[in-house]
């Protein structure tokens, strides 16, 4: 196999990888979601129900926005930019929880529904990171298509190797990483994962933009 040969399946691999490394990270803060949140308003059927309806509302709102970004902008620089906003989204988790836990120890104990004060609670903690994840997406399906296969053949592998993450990112987190590292631990672990696949994509942009930030 020549060395072109190989370069261009590396390339064509690298879409996938970034697909894998987002869905997984998504489903690593969702486990941990459950966990984080038992501290203020306990782990049962609401919670749960406020997660899932929170994260997945969010990726639907970054899929629509991302969508956007991957027509307007440069794919490979904006995903440097996105993989660092995603780090630092997961970063402020525990902070946000934390704030907002205390908040609601008066402010939201005043709801009369207590699926209310879960759905706002998650909301306010879960909606920001869980959108930003969802923008990647479009743009690594934008990456992708720009390289010059067919379209069916590359979106279904895009679309396979980010469930692929997904179901990873399920076991491991629910098996592994917070029993060993602990809830804050996980998050932590996919804010380091999230970062360091933006420095590699980018790290003259990456640095830039954490800088400013």
């Amino acid at each position: 196999m020549s060395p072109e040969t190989r370069r261009v399946r590396f390339t064509h691999a690298g879409p996938c990888a970034l697909a894998f490394l987002a869905s997984f990270s998504i489903m690593a803060v969702e486990m941990a979601a459950g966990r984080i949140m038992a501290q203020y308003v306990g782990s049962g059927l609401y919670t749960w129900t406020s997660v899932i309806g929170v994260v997945l509302g969010g990726i639907t709102i970054g899929n629509l926005a991302g969508g956007r970004l991957a027509d307007r902008f440069e794919p490979r620089r904006t995903l440097s930019i996105l993989f660092c906003l995603a780090c630092l989204s997961c970063v402020a988790i525990p902070l946000i929880n934390h704030w907002v836990g205390r908040w609601s120890s008066w402010e939201l104990a005043t709801f009369t529904s207590f699926q209310l004060r879960v759905l706002t609670h998650v909301t306010l903690v879960f909606l920001l990171s869980s959108t930003i994840l969802g923008l990647i997406g479009p743009v690594v399906a934008r990456l992708a298509l720009s390289l010059g296969r067919e379209t069916g053949r590359t979106l279904g592998n895009i679309y396979a190797w980010g469930a692929l993450g997904s179901i990873l990112g399920t076991f491991l987190t629910g098996f592994f990483l917070i029993a060993s590292w602990g809830t804050c631990g996980a998050i932590l672990g996919a804010a380091g994962l999230l970062g360091a696949t933006g420095l590699a994509l980018g790290p003259r942009i990456a640095l830039r933009f954490l800088v400013i930030t």
